[in-house]
């Protein structure tokens, strides 16, 4: 087994590229379309208003195997109110897979009119995901709710 994998950090990070994945494959690899957008926000645990600070897609950084992908999406939100349920931060970091895409298009346009009041926050779940015992990440790869400006939705 290589050095990497005894490392107990590398195994974590291991783990959370591994489980980001599997929450990310799911729509993929045939399960059901999300749910209606007033569906998923009935469900929701947390639900904010935010702007995009930051977008980015890049490497992890884990070793993985020579044909796995290893890109991952990181949208860093600035949290401007809480709509539904409790969080007391004022930013927070969203994670997901590259595949299948999420609202990328639409992030991508929040995080380009970041700083035109009115018209740079928009609606999002926070959806907590469990990697391991101590460890948890917001994805945005599962059926999250999400509500942007009408400009920032392109037709489909």
């Amino acid at each position: 087994m290589p050095k990497a994998f005894l490392n107990p950090h590398m195994r974590l990070s291991f783990t959370a590229i591994i489980a980001l994945l599997a929450f990310g494959l799911r729509p993929a690899a045939g399960t059901p379309k999300c749910p209606a957008q007033d569906e998923l926000l009935a469900k929701a645990e947390i639900v904010v208003e935010a702007r995009v600070k930051s977008l980015s897609i890049g490497e992890s950084g884990l070793l993985l195997t020579e044909n796995f992908p290893s890109r991952m999406v990181r949208a860093d939100l600035e949290i401007k109110r809480v709509i539904k349920g409790k969080f007391l931060g004022k930013e927070a970091t969203v994670y997901g897979a590259v595949y299948p895409p999420g609202p990328f298009m639409e992030l991508t346009a929040m995080a380009l009119s970041y700083g035109f009041d009115g018209r740079d926050t928009f609606e999002w779940e926070l959806s907590r995901r469990e990697i391991g015992d101590d460890v948890a990440l917001f994805s945005m790869n599962a059926c999250n709710y999400h509500k942007f400006p009408d400009g920032a939705v392109a037709p489909r």
